[in-house]
């Protein structure tokens, strides 16, 4: 059986918003063990990022390649695979189904080091995707289980602070092993610890008592029996406040999604830099300030809720208002060392959005239905936002290069630039020009995207809006 630690002892302990200190410790530990799996799950993600334009000179790829393979590639298999998934966080043994997926996703992330050619790319990063399938379905719907509601926010802040600290821990491993060894290295180095992983989640958590701190549970003996993805399908339809903020979570995906993917490639193509510098300034700009953003952000709205719940979503609609003009003023400098200030203080107040989102969602949904919610969630965030825009945004700047380049084709400047570089035994002037036309496409596409960040933040304000003055709604829809 795995676990050594004590679960939450069940209803007849005491109150179902109540737990005794020794359960508390308990699920302090639980946490920090979910925190652990979502910080690998996030450098085997991530790390592609730093990883994309030496890829892209070897394998010779456009921009809409990489764009698919950090988008379509590991997203779309979150469709595929996501609901089945959550069918089985909700009704199986939890614990068990995220021990396997780590193991699959860092084995599958460690083959992607020896692929050859963008189809064997495209399908090491499908099994990623498969694998992180049933990270955050499973995660959440254990920490709902471990944390009574008032301690949820920041329970789940604290667990989406994996993301961040994952990703700036990827980039700067990433950037070093990058530099001595190569691309192929990085993948090997991030993957293979995952199989240790696996085996401690394996062994430290423990499958906890569903629904024990949800008020329902005491008077309901059905009230954590699993429901259906229609049952919850309609949940999150009927209820004003979970339909503005999944249009807002899924808006803020796809326009933020193509600074996480084309960032580091802009950085390297304008700038003469190393990828371990790379790694270094993405990491203590972006990822840091995310980092910070994350778990600050959710106490604050944790601190904020607890006396009006509205402010769960007005908070995020402030932050990710308020960091637009600071990303795109960052995106317009012409030297890194103010790109990267003005990068920082962006993350710094843009991240905080997906901890009181998952609160509001645990809170409306019943236990039986959170992962299948998380998974919905996470399609519309996925597979609509991060597939479609890194894709777009790869297919934009083929094409905007290709007009600045000089021809209206995109096929041409493909065909003249392979990579994004002019080919070997090419002319200095013909290689400047490649590369000129990809640095000033990609700035352009860069600023757009993080110009319009302004729209999901008016629907998550929406979302407040339709809350009660004092407390969310208990049951979606009711």
């Amino acid at each position: 059986m795995p676990g050594q630690f004590a679960v939450p002892g069940g209803r007849g302990a005491g109150s179902p918003a109540e737990a005794s200190a020794a359960e508390l410790r308990t699920s302090s530990i639980v946490l920090g063990m979910l925190f652990t799996v979502y910080f690998f799950s996030s450098v085997d993600r991530s790390i592609f990022g730093i990883l994309a334009q030496p890829i892209k000179e070897e394998l010779l790829l456009a921009d809409w390649q990489l764009g698919f393979l950090t988008g379509f590639a590991f997203s779309a298999v979150h469709l595929a695979f996501g609901f089945p998934m959550a069918r089985l966080a909700d009704q199986g043994n939890r614990v068990t189904i995220l021990s396997v997926c780590i193991a699959f996703w860092s084995v599958m992330t460690a083959l992607s080091g020896m692929c050859v050619n963008f189809i064997q790319l495209s399908l090491a990063r499908m099994g990623v995707g498969v694998g992180e399938a049933a990270c955050l379905p499973a995660s959440h719907s254990l920490i709902s289980d471990y944390f009574p509601p008032h301690r949820r926010t920041k329970s789940l802040a604290i667990f989406g602070l994996g993301y961040p600290m994952g990703a700036l821990f990827g980039t700067m491993i990433g950037g070093i092993v990058l530099d001595h060894w190569g691309w192929r290295a990085a993948f090997y180095v991030v993957g293979l610890p995952g199989i240790l992983i696996a085996l401690l989640t394996w062994r430290i958590v423990r499958e906890p008592q569903r629904g024990r701190f949800d008020a329902g549970a005491a008077d309901d003996p059905g009230f954590a029996d699993p429901k259906s993805f229609r049952e919850v399908s309609l949940m999150l339809w009927r209820s004003p406040v979970l339909r503005q903020m999944l249009i807002a979570l899924t808006l803020t995906a796809v326009f933020t999604s193509p600074t996480s993917t084309f960032l580091g490639p802009y950085l390297v193509r304008r700038f003469p830099i190393s990828y371990t510098e790379l790694g270094f300034i993405v990491a203590t700009t972006m990822m840091l300030g995310a980092s910070i953003s994350t778990y600050a952000g959710g106490i604050i709205a944790q601190r904020l809720g607890r006396r009006d719940e509205r402010w769960l979503m007005w908070f995020p609609a402030i932050t990710l208002a308020a960091g637009m003009p600071l990303y795109v003023t960052a995106l317009a400098q012409s030297e890194w060392i103010w790109l990267a200030v003005w990068m920082f203080f962006g993350a710094l107040v843009n991240a905080t959005f997906l901890a009181p989102s998952y609160t509001v969602l645990h809170n409306s949904i019943p236990p039986g239905g959170r992962a299948k919610a998380v998974v919905i969630a996470t399609v519309f965030m996925g597979f609509v936002g991060h597939s479609l825009g890194p894709l777009i945004a790869g297919v934009a700047n083929d094409m905007i290069a290709a007009i600045l380049f000089g021809d209206f084709a995109p096929q041409g400047f493909l065909a003249a630039c392979p990579g994004g570089q002019a080919p070997r035994g090419a002319s200095a002037a013909l290689d400047a020009a490649c590369r000129g036309a990809m640095v000033d496409a990609t700035q352009i596409v860069l600023i757009a995207t993080m110009a319009v960040t302004v729209w999901p933040a008016w629907h998550f304000f929406l979302a407040g809006r339709h809350m009660r003055a004092r407390g969310t709604e208990v049951q979606a829809g009711a």
